[in-house]
């Protein structure tokens, strides 16, 4: 019987190995006909046990796997742009394919190929795995493609106008200023604070995090919520608004898009997994009461567009919604069907308002609140930083609010105009861009190649510096964040180190300071072409407003372990450590954030 089951699996290993050497030798034929440098790694990067298992056995591997085997390996390690940074392109040029015993891999940090990439959206379309994820609670703008997805963005994109912009800034500057309240109030216990058993010093993260979706709360659904450093709920049981549904997918939404349902509610998973599992379970039912009671509300205020109430989010995309309704046949609501015209101007479907109204949740908590939180650990490490903000912010806002009542200070934010106030910011915003630069949400931007029938497996030809280059075969194809945003040809010698002054350009005529834009191509955080992230300004304006109020009332400095022997200069340089300690899950993010240690002091 033994000598049975061993004939059968070595009978099916067999078969794997010559299966994959077969793929592998039809990916090399394709990649050496691209006419691009060719990098060979025969692992299936696509194969989910891999993927599971490569974060954790990367360390081990590159400990004990000689330099040269670990370097042709690390390329199909999740998450090696970060680490790498422009290194291997470097080494092997800007463009390169990884041929693998699944797809090939095309890597771009080239700046004009990278345009044409984005540019072409019909050629270059979302992969499968994307899709998936962002597509969990519905149809949206990240999980379509073709008209579908040309109709969501022609309704939507226009509407996260000023109007929004204006709302981001007053909500992201009331909630800053909450933060600072806490932060400078001295705990009763010495170190915790009252909410919490963690020291106020380790909740500057949990506490950006809770301004981001707090926001997000007030300017997508009108909820709004009073500040207090973010704790996942941890009651399956517990009654649950939409908002903290939501907020708990956004923030654990690998878990919830990859396993099902029932595995994630088994007894023995962890509360706050059992609790996931619960809002995964409740989300529609609180969808469909929540768009009703917004129907409910436009019927009684009648909203104009134009003037009258503030207007959400979610209320625009019900709004967006209805018009569909009114404009097709009358008939009762279909919530998965397409508008009777999907090539024309008809409106939204339940499904996509669901879809859309997570992927405004879900991306942009995360990608914002990352940004935030890299950037108050960058603001410690760097003190010049820090004095170089304030020197703007004092000239802007009129110098601290030292001593100044509570209610004084809240009346001077609400006097800062967003239209007026925020354009003069530049060094703020330079910031922000700085952060991303060196740290960005996104570390690539993800395509496949679109075949006939509308999946994969096609070809495709691209011409960039008077070369054209013929891609055939499977291609999932990736523009190189990293890579690009710290290319020493584009950035100089100094690329890859933090100096938000590089972005700032002055007029020599009248002294006026304003941010540079970068060479085409150089610079994608938000994506590119026309699928560039449509809340760009949204998350550019409440970084601001967020960083503006918080160094407007503080300043913030490493904390130092004395008790181990440790400098102002140790702690500093730990911190930076703490920084290169990343992994990309959703968006990048420090493995160990509640080591960052940081106090914030009164200025």
């Amino acid at each position: 019987m033994a000598h049975t089951w061993l004939v059968a699996f070595l009978a099916v290993f067999g078969a794997w190995l010559v299966s994959s050497a077969h793929r592998l030798y039809v990916n090399y034929r394709n990649a050496v006909r691209s006419g691009f440098p060719v990098l060979l790694c025969p692992v299936n990067t696509q194969n989910p046990l891999y993927m599971a298992l490569n974060p954790a056995l990367r360390p081990l591997l590159k400990r004990i796997l000689p330099t040269a085997v670990y370097d042709r390996w690390h390329p199909a390690t999740y998450g090696w742009e970060f680490r790498d940074r422009h290194g291997l392109h470097d080494r092997i040029g800007p463009v390169f394919v990884l041929v693998t015993t699944g797809v090939n891999e095309l890597w771009c940090a080239d700046p004009a190929l990278a345009q044409i990439l984005l540019a072409r959206r019909k050629d270059f379309v979302m992969l499968p795995e994307a899709k998936l994820i962002m597509s969990l609670l519905g149809n949206n703008m990240i999980a379509s493609d073709g008209e579908t997805w040309a109709r969501q963005r022609r309704l939507i994109a226009p509407n996260l106008n000023e109007r929004i912009s204006a709302v981001v800034w007053k909500e992201s500057m009331a909630q800053a200023n909450q933060m600072g309240d806490f932060m400078l109030t001295p705990p009763e216990d010495g170190g915790a604070s009252k909410t919490s058993k963690t020291p106020k010093t380790s909740q500057t993260v949990a506490s950006l995090r809770a301004i981001a979706i707090n926001v997000l709360g007030q300017v997508g659904y009108g909820q709004p919520k009073p500040f207090r450093p973010m704790e996942l709920p941890r009651d399956p049981e517990a009654p649950m608004a939409y908002i903290d549904a939501i907020g708990l997918v956004a923030e654990l939404l690998a878990a919830a898009a990859l396993f099902p349902n029932r595995l994630l509610a088994l007894p023995f998973m962890p509360k706050v997994v059992q609790t996931l599992a619960a809002a995964m379970r409740r989300l529609p039912a609180l969808t469909d009461d929540m768009l009703d009671q917004e129907r409910q509300r436009q019927k009684e205020r009648k909203v104009d567009t134009d003037s009258g109430p503030r207007e959400t989010i979610m209320g625009l995309l019900v709004r967006l919604s209805d018009q569909a309704l009114n404009k097709a046949a009358a008939g009762p609501l279909n919530k998965t069907a397409a508008p009777a015209d999907p090539h024309g101007a008809l409106g939204l479907t339940e499904d996509e308002i669901a879809g859309n109204l997570f992927l405004v949740t879900g991306a942009g908590f995360d990608t914002t609140a990352n940004t935030m939180s890299y950037a108050a650990v960058l603001l410690a490490i760097y003190p010049e930083t820090q004095a170089w903000l304030q020197e703007e912010l004092d000239r802007v806002f009129g110098g601290p609010p030292t001593g100044l009542p509570a209610s004084k200070r809240t009346d001077r934010l609400a006097a800062l105009d967003y239209a007026t106030v925020y354009p003069q910011l530049a060094r703020c915003l330079a910031f922000m861009l700085e952060t991303l630069r060196l740290y960005p949400a996104v570390l690539h931007v993800s395509r496949g190649l679109r075949s006939d029938d509308g999946t994969s497996a096609s070809s495709a030809t691209v011409t960039v510096h008077h070369t054209t280059h013929h891609l055939a075969g499977r291609y999932n194809v990736f523009v190189n964040n990293m890579a690009l945003h710290t290319a020493p040809a584009t950035w100089g010698a100094d690329a890859d180190a933090f100096r938000p002054a590089r972005w700032i350009a002055v007029d020599a005529a009248t002294g006026r300071e304003s941010v540079r834009t970068p060479p085409r191509g150089t610079f994608s955080p938000w994506s590119g072409g026309p699928r560039v992230c449509p809340g760009q300004k949204m998350s550019q304006v409440e970084f601001v407003a967020v960083m503006a109020t918080l160094l407007w009332r503080c300043s913030v400095r490493p904390v130092v372990r004395t008790a181990d022997g440790e400098t102002p200069a140790d702690a500093r340089a730990r911190l930076l450590a703490l920084t290169e300690d990343s992994q990309p899950r959703l968006t990048l993010q420090m493995n160990r954030p509640d080591e960052a240690e940081l106090q914030w002091v009164e200025r």
